[in-house]
Protein backbone atom coordinates (compact mmCIF):
# COMPACT_ATOMS: atom_id res chain seq x y z
CA UNK A 1 0.00 0.00 0.00
CA UNK A 2 1.29 3.38 -0.63
CA UNK A 3 1.94 5.79 1.86
CA UNK A 4 0.49 8.96 1.03
CA UNK A 5 1.70 12.46 2.16
CA UNK A 6 0.13 15.35 4.13
CA UNK A 7 1.40 18.43 4.42
CA UNK A 8 1.52 20.02 7.96
CA UNK A 9 2.07 24.04 8.43
CA UNK A 10 4.36 24.27 11.44
CA UNK A 11 4.93 27.77 13.60
CA UNK A 12 7.05 28.83 16.68
CA UNK A 13 5.47 31.96 18.57
CA UNK A 14 7.97 33.89 21.08
CA UNK A 15 5.86 37.04 22.70
CA UNK A 16 8.69 40.10 24.18
CA UNK A 17 7.06 42.65 25.87
CA UNK A 18 8.95 45.68 26.26
CA UNK A 19 8.39 48.32 28.99
CA UNK A 20 8.85 52.35 29.13
CA UNK A 21 7.44 55.75 28.54
CA UNK A 22 5.44 55.64 25.50
CA UNK A 23 6.55 57.93 22.68
CA UNK A 24 4.28 57.47 19.90
CA UNK A 25 4.00 54.67 17.50
CA UNK A 26 7.00 55.62 15.15
CA UNK A 27 9.75 55.40 18.18
CA UNK A 28 7.98 52.26 19.47
CA UNK A 29 8.39 50.43 16.07
CA UNK A 30 12.23 52.07 16.44
CA UNK A 31 12.37 50.47 19.49
CA UNK A 32 11.51 47.08 18.63
CA UNK A 33 13.82 47.33 15.57
CA UNK A 34 11.49 48.00 12.44
CA UNK A 35 13.06 49.60 9.79
CA UNK A 36 12.41 53.32 8.87
CA UNK A 37 11.07 52.39 5.52
CA UNK A 38 8.32 49.86 7.27
CA UNK A 39 8.04 52.74 10.16
CA UNK A 40 6.44 55.04 7.34
CA UNK A 41 2.85 53.13 7.86
CA UNK A 42 0.88 52.89 10.48
CA UNK A 43 0.22 49.64 12.84
CA UNK A 44 -2.32 47.42 11.10
CA UNK A 45 -5.71 46.68 12.60
CA UNK A 46 -6.34 43.35 13.02
CA UNK A 47 -8.65 43.26 9.32
CA UNK A 48 -5.49 44.96 7.86
CA UNK A 49 -3.03 42.51 8.94
CA UNK A 50 -5.26 39.69 7.08
CA UNK A 51 -5.20 41.87 3.76
CA UNK A 52 -2.03 42.58 4.21
CA UNK A 53 -0.83 38.83 4.88
CA UNK A 54 -3.07 37.87 1.59
CA UNK A 55 -1.79 40.53 -0.51
CA UNK A 56 2.46 39.36 -0.06
CA UNK A 57 2.25 35.71 1.28
CA UNK A 58 1.28 34.66 -2.21
CA UNK A 59 4.67 36.60 -3.64
CA UNK A 60 6.68 33.64 -1.75
CA UNK A 61 8.43 35.81 0.40
CA UNK A 62 11.11 34.50 3.12
CA UNK A 63 11.10 37.14 5.52
CA UNK A 64 8.04 39.30 6.56
CA UNK A 65 8.00 42.18 8.79
CA UNK A 66 4.85 43.98 9.95
CA UNK A 67 3.74 46.33 12.35
CA UNK A 68 0.36 45.49 14.41
CA UNK A 69 -1.82 47.48 16.68
CA UNK A 70 -3.84 45.46 19.15
CA UNK A 71 -3.67 42.45 21.60
CA UNK A 72 -0.63 40.81 21.10
CA UNK A 73 -2.04 37.02 22.68
CA UNK A 74 -4.80 37.46 20.53
CA UNK A 75 -2.56 37.91 17.50
CA UNK A 76 0.24 34.80 18.54
CA UNK A 77 -2.92 32.47 19.16
CA UNK A 78 -4.53 34.10 15.34
CA UNK A 79 -1.34 34.16 13.37
CA UNK A 80 -0.66 30.51 12.04
CA UNK A 81 -4.62 30.32 10.92
CA UNK A 82 -3.97 34.10 9.40
CA UNK A 83 -0.99 32.65 7.19
CA UNK A 84 -2.56 29.66 5.88
CA UNK A 85 -5.89 31.95 5.24
CA UNK A 86 -3.76 34.24 3.53
CA UNK A 87 -2.96 31.53 1.07
CA UNK A 88 -5.97 30.18 0.31
CA UNK A 89 -6.29 30.19 -3.55
CA UNK A 90 -2.70 29.85 -3.35
CA UNK A 91 -2.46 25.74 -3.42
CA UNK A 92 0.47 25.60 -5.37
CA UNK A 93 2.45 27.97 -2.32
CA UNK A 94 0.12 26.75 0.52
CA UNK A 95 1.84 23.14 0.06
CA UNK A 96 5.35 23.64 -0.67
CA UNK A 97 4.84 25.69 2.31
CA UNK A 98 7.28 23.30 4.28
CA UNK A 99 7.15 25.45 7.61
CA UNK A 100 7.26 29.53 9.15
CA UNK A 101 8.48 30.27 12.65
CA UNK A 102 7.15 34.03 14.09
CA UNK A 103 8.22 36.42 16.66
CA UNK A 104 6.24 38.82 18.04
CA UNK A 105 7.66 41.87 20.34
CA UNK A 106 5.51 44.12 21.87
CA UNK A 107 5.92 47.90 23.21
CA UNK A 108 3.30 50.06 24.25
CA UNK A 109 0.59 48.80 22.30
CA UNK A 110 2.61 48.19 19.07
CA UNK A 111 3.77 44.81 17.92
CA UNK A 112 6.43 43.89 15.45
CA UNK A 113 6.25 40.34 13.60
CA UNK A 114 8.75 38.75 12.13
CA UNK A 115 7.78 35.84 9.74
CA UNK A 116 10.46 33.11 8.73
CA UNK A 117 8.94 30.99 6.07
CA UNK A 118 10.88 28.05 4.52
CA UNK A 119 9.42 26.16 1.64
CA UNK A 120 10.50 22.70 -0.37
CA UNK A 121 10.87 24.06 -3.56
CA UNK A 122 13.03 27.24 -4.66
CA UNK A 123 11.62 29.65 -6.90
CA UNK A 124 13.93 28.60 -9.71
CA UNK A 125 12.75 25.41 -9.34
CA UNK A 126 9.25 26.54 -9.43
CA UNK A 127 9.90 28.05 -12.24
CA UNK A 128 10.98 25.24 -14.12
CA UNK A 129 7.81 23.48 -13.26
CA UNK A 130 5.85 26.46 -14.69
CA UNK A 131 8.48 25.68 -17.71
CA UNK A 132 7.92 22.01 -18.03
CA UNK A 133 4.49 22.09 -17.86
CA UNK A 134 3.72 24.94 -20.37
CA UNK A 135 6.01 22.81 -23.14
CA UNK A 136 3.39 19.66 -21.86
CA UNK A 137 0.00 21.70 -22.12
CA UNK A 138 1.56 23.18 -25.91
CA UNK A 139 1.42 19.64 -26.69
CA UNK A 140 -1.28 18.16 -25.30
CA UNK A 141 -3.76 20.79 -25.85
CA UNK A 142 -5.72 21.89 -29.34
CA UNK A 143 -7.47 24.52 -29.88
CA UNK A 144 -10.59 22.88 -30.59
CA UNK A 145 -10.46 20.85 -27.57
CA UNK A 146 -13.35 21.43 -24.39
CA UNK A 147 -12.47 21.63 -20.91
CA UNK A 148 -13.58 18.02 -20.40
CA UNK A 149 -11.07 16.94 -22.99
CA UNK A 150 -8.21 18.67 -21.39
CA UNK A 151 -8.79 17.28 -17.86
CA UNK A 152 -8.28 13.74 -18.81
CA UNK A 153 -5.43 14.64 -21.53
CA UNK A 154 -3.77 16.42 -17.99
CA UNK A 155 -4.35 13.43 -16.24
CA UNK A 156 -3.16 10.66 -18.46
CA UNK A 157 -0.12 12.18 -19.21
CA UNK A 158 0.94 12.87 -15.18
CA UNK A 159 -0.30 9.15 -14.88
CA UNK A 160 2.11 8.22 -17.65
CA UNK A 161 4.87 10.68 -16.50
CA UNK A 162 5.29 9.89 -12.76
CA UNK A 163 5.35 6.67 -11.06
CA UNK A 164 4.62 6.66 -7.63
CA UNK A 165 7.59 6.93 -4.98
CA UNK A 166 8.27 4.52 -2.23
CA UNK A 167 10.66 5.56 -0.48
CA UNK A 168 8.45 8.67 -0.18
CA UNK A 169 11.11 10.81 -0.73
CA UNK A 170 9.65 13.39 -3.76
CA UNK A 171 7.24 15.78 -2.47
CA UNK A 172 7.41 18.46 -5.11
CA UNK A 173 6.23 19.00 -8.98
CA UNK A 174 9.43 20.06 -9.18
CA UNK A 175 10.92 17.03 -8.01
CA UNK A 176 8.44 15.11 -9.99
CA UNK A 177 8.95 16.04 -13.31
CA UNK A 178 13.11 16.02 -12.18
CA UNK A 179 12.99 11.88 -10.84
CA UNK A 180 9.47 11.03 -12.74
CA UNK A 181 8.65 10.21 -8.85
CA UNK A 182 6.72 11.46 -6.41
CA UNK A 183 4.34 11.13 -3.39
CA UNK A 184 0.43 12.01 -3.68
CA UNK A 185 1.62 15.80 -2.80
CA UNK A 186 3.34 15.95 -6.19
CA UNK A 187 1.13 14.40 -8.27
CA UNK A 188 -1.58 17.10 -7.23
CA UNK A 189 0.89 19.85 -7.21
CA UNK A 190 1.72 19.24 -10.76
CA UNK A 191 -1.99 18.67 -11.61
CA UNK A 192 -3.15 21.77 -9.97
CA UNK A 193 0.04 23.54 -11.95
CA UNK A 194 -1.12 22.00 -15.10
CA UNK A 195 -5.06 22.69 -14.03
CA UNK A 196 -4.76 26.33 -13.75
CA UNK A 197 -2.59 26.88 -16.39
CA UNK A 198 -4.98 24.99 -18.70
CA UNK A 199 -8.07 27.93 -17.25
CA UNK A 200 -9.36 24.53 -15.15
CA UNK A 201 -10.51 25.55 -11.72
CA UNK A 202 -8.76 23.41 -9.64
CA UNK A 203 -8.29 23.21 -5.56
CA UNK A 204 -5.54 20.44 -3.56
CA UNK A 205 -7.95 18.90 -1.09
CA UNK A 206 -6.28 17.09 1.98
CA UNK A 207 -7.67 14.28 4.13
CA UNK A 208 -6.47 10.78 5.10
CA UNK A 209 -6.76 7.08 3.77
CA UNK A 210 -6.28 3.84 5.44
CA UNK A 211 -2.49 4.05 5.31
CA UNK A 212 -2.39 7.80 6.30
CA UNK A 213 -2.50 11.50 5.28
CA UNK A 214 -3.64 11.91 1.82
CA UNK A 215 -3.92 15.06 -0.82
CA UNK A 216 -5.58 14.79 -3.98
CA UNK A 217 -7.61 17.64 -6.29
CA UNK A 218 -10.88 18.92 -7.07
CA UNK A 219 -11.89 20.08 -10.32
CA UNK A 220 -14.89 22.57 -11.48
CA UNK A 221 -16.68 21.78 -14.84
CA UNK A 222 -19.31 23.59 -16.04
CA UNK A 223 -20.15 24.71 -12.53
CA UNK A 224 -19.74 21.70 -10.80
CA UNK A 225 -16.90 19.98 -8.53
CA UNK A 226 -15.58 16.49 -8.66
CA UNK A 227 -12.89 14.85 -6.78
CA UNK A 228 -9.74 13.49 -9.11
CA UNK A 229 -6.93 11.62 -7.35
CA UNK A 230 -4.13 11.26 -9.67
CA UNK A 231 -2.22 9.08 -7.40
CA UNK A 232 -4.87 6.74 -6.87
CA UNK A 233 -4.85 6.12 -10.82
CA UNK A 234 -1.57 5.72 -11.30
CA UNK A 235 -1.12 2.03 -10.94
CA UNK A 236 1.36 0.16 -8.08
CA UNK A 237 3.82 -0.88 -9.25
CA UNK A 238 4.03 1.21 -12.42
CA UNK A 239 2.39 0.12 -15.40
CA UNK A 240 4.22 2.59 -17.69
CA UNK A 241 1.46 3.95 -20.51
CA UNK A 242 -1.87 1.78 -18.55
CA UNK A 243 -3.94 4.51 -16.88
CA UNK A 244 -6.59 3.71 -14.37
CA UNK A 245 -10.10 5.88 -14.36
CA UNK A 246 -11.13 4.92 -10.70
CA UNK A 247 -10.92 7.99 -9.11
CA UNK A 248 -11.54 10.05 -11.90
CA UNK A 249 -14.12 13.10 -11.27
CA UNK A 250 -16.06 11.43 -8.12
CA UNK A 251 -18.70 12.60 -5.85
CA UNK A 252 -18.23 13.49 -2.42
CA UNK A 253 -19.98 9.93 -1.56
CA UNK A 254 -17.75 7.99 -4.45
CA UNK A 255 -14.63 9.73 -3.09
CA UNK A 256 -15.74 8.86 0.80
CA UNK A 257 -16.01 4.87 0.44
CA UNK A 258 -11.75 5.39 1.20
CA UNK A 259 -11.06 8.86 1.08
CA UNK A 260 -11.86 11.15 4.57
CA UNK A 261 -11.59 14.76 5.56
CA UNK A 262 -12.68 17.30 7.74
CA UNK A 263 -11.57 20.50 6.22
CA UNK A 264 -14.46 22.57 4.13
CA UNK A 265 -14.58 22.26 0.47
CA UNK A 266 -16.94 23.01 -2.35
CA UNK A 267 -19.80 20.31 -2.71
CA UNK A 268 -19.12 17.44 -5.22
CA UNK A 269 -22.92 16.17 -5.43
CA UNK A 270 -23.14 15.56 -8.94
CA UNK A 271 -22.43 12.00 -10.62
CA UNK A 272 -19.97 12.70 -13.54
CA UNK A 273 -21.37 10.02 -16.05
CA UNK A 274 -24.78 11.78 -15.81
CA UNK A 275 -23.26 14.73 -16.56
CA UNK A 276 -21.44 13.31 -19.54
CA UNK A 277 -24.20 11.25 -20.49
CA UNK A 278 -26.34 14.79 -21.37
CA UNK A 279 -23.58 16.39 -23.24
CA UNK A 280 -22.89 13.47 -25.21
CA UNK A 281 -26.90 13.51 -25.91
CA UNK A 282 -27.24 16.74 -27.77
CA UNK A 283 -25.91 14.75 -30.63
CA UNK A 284 -23.63 16.47 -33.57
CA UNK A 285 -19.62 16.79 -33.29
CA UNK A 286 -19.71 18.33 -30.15
CA UNK A 287 -22.08 15.40 -28.39
CA UNK A 288 -19.44 12.37 -30.19
CA UNK A 289 -16.33 14.06 -28.14
CA UNK A 290 -18.18 13.77 -25.53
CA UNK A 291 -19.17 9.96 -26.46
CA UNK A 292 -15.67 9.44 -26.90
CA UNK A 293 -14.94 10.63 -23.42
CA UNK A 294 -17.28 8.36 -22.20
CA UNK A 295 -15.73 5.51 -23.81
CA UNK A 296 -12.28 6.55 -23.11
CA UNK A 297 -12.95 6.68 -19.49
CA UNK A 298 -14.74 3.75 -19.36
CA UNK A 299 -18.05 5.35 -18.34
CA UNK A 300 -20.30 3.07 -20.42
CA UNK A 301 -19.71 0.11 -18.49
CA UNK A 302 -21.83 2.14 -15.98
CA UNK A 303 -25.10 1.84 -18.54
CA UNK A 304 -27.45 -1.06 -18.01
CA UNK A 305 -26.57 -2.30 -21.39
CA UNK A 306 -23.34 -3.11 -20.19
CA UNK A 307 -23.59 -4.66 -16.65
CA UNK A 308 -24.98 -7.70 -15.14
CA UNK A 309 -26.17 -8.15 -11.22
CA UNK A 310 -26.47 -11.71 -11.35
CA UNK A 311 -25.97 -15.25 -12.52
CA UNK A 312 -29.00 -15.19 -14.76
CA UNK A 313 -27.98 -11.79 -16.15
CA UNK A 314 -24.20 -13.26 -16.49
CA UNK A 315 -25.53 -16.12 -18.47
CA UNK A 316 -28.20 -14.55 -20.71
CA UNK A 317 -25.85 -12.00 -21.81
CA UNK A 318 -23.52 -14.82 -22.93
CA UNK A 319 -26.30 -16.67 -24.58
CA UNK A 320 -27.22 -13.72 -26.65
CA UNK A 321 -23.55 -13.50 -27.61
CA UNK A 322 -23.36 -16.64 -28.66
CA UNK A 323 -26.24 -17.09 -30.25
CA UNK A 324 -24.25 -14.65 -32.69
CA UNK A 325 -21.37 -16.11 -33.12
CA UNK A 326 -19.27 -14.48 -30.41
CA UNK A 327 -16.56 -15.77 -28.39
CA UNK A 328 -16.04 -13.24 -26.10
CA UNK A 329 -17.88 -10.72 -23.77
CA UNK A 330 -16.80 -7.58 -21.72
CA UNK A 331 -19.47 -6.47 -19.15
CA UNK A 332 -19.32 -5.31 -15.48
CA UNK A 333 -19.99 -7.24 -13.07
CA UNK A 334 -21.97 -5.44 -9.66
CA UNK A 335 -20.66 -8.04 -6.98
CA UNK A 336 -17.06 -8.17 -7.38
CA UNK A 337 -16.53 -10.64 -4.62
CA UNK A 338 -18.95 -13.12 -6.30
CA UNK A 339 -18.05 -12.71 -9.86
CA UNK A 340 -16.09 -16.08 -10.04
CA UNK A 341 -19.01 -18.04 -8.24
CA UNK A 342 -21.84 -16.74 -10.12
CA UNK A 343 -19.86 -16.57 -13.75
CA UNK A 344 -19.07 -20.67 -12.75
CA UNK A 345 -23.02 -20.74 -12.43
CA UNK A 346 -23.70 -18.85 -15.47
CA UNK A 347 -21.75 -21.32 -17.54
CA UNK A 348 -23.31 -24.48 -15.88
CA UNK A 349 -26.48 -23.87 -17.78
CA UNK A 350 -25.53 -22.84 -21.22
CA UNK A 351 -25.02 -25.64 -23.86
CA UNK A 352 -22.56 -25.36 -26.96
CA UNK A 353 -19.27 -24.52 -25.58
CA UNK A 354 -16.15 -26.39 -24.85
CA UNK A 355 -14.50 -24.17 -22.22
CA UNK A 356 -13.81 -20.70 -20.82
CA UNK A 357 -11.95 -18.31 -19.43
CA UNK A 358 -11.91 -15.06 -17.29
CA UNK A 359 -10.23 -12.17 -16.57
CA UNK A 360 -11.42 -10.15 -13.42
CA UNK A 361 -10.62 -6.33 -13.13
CA UNK A 362 -11.82 -3.15 -10.22
CA UNK A 363 -13.87 -0.83 -11.38
CA UNK A 364 -13.58 2.16 -10.01
CA UNK A 365 -13.98 2.10 -6.09
CA UNK A 366 -17.63 0.75 -6.09
CA UNK A 367 -16.89 -2.93 -5.67
CA UNK A 368 -18.13 -3.67 -8.82
CA UNK A 369 -15.71 -5.67 -11.66
CA UNK A 370 -14.80 -5.72 -15.03
CA UNK A 371 -15.08 -9.33 -16.72
CA UNK A 372 -13.08 -10.16 -19.95
CA UNK A 373 -15.26 -13.58 -20.78
CA UNK A 374 -14.35 -15.73 -23.77
CA UNK A 375 -15.24 -19.30 -24.83
CA UNK A 376 -14.51 -21.64 -27.20
CA UNK A 377 -17.63 -22.47 -29.38
CA UNK A 378 -18.02 -26.54 -30.09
Amino acid sequence: MRKPYWILFMAAALLVFGFGRYDGWRDALAAAGMPEADAAAAPLTPERLEAELAARLPERPDELKLSYAGDPKQLSARLPQLIRGALDGHDDIAYILDKFYYTIRTRDGVSVIDISLKYRETKAQSAEVERQAAAALQSLIAPQMNDHEKVKAIHDWIVRRLAYDESLRHYTAYEALDSGLAVCQGYALLAYKMLTMAGIEAKIAEGAVDTGEHVWNMVRLDGRWYHLDVTWDDPLPDRGDAVSYRYYLLTDAEMRRDHRWERSYPEAPAEYREALADLAAQGGEAGERFAALEREIGLIWLKPEHTASSAAELRDRIAAAMREGGESLRIRYTDGGAATRDLKAAFAGLDGYRSYRAKFEPYRSDGSVLVDISWELQ
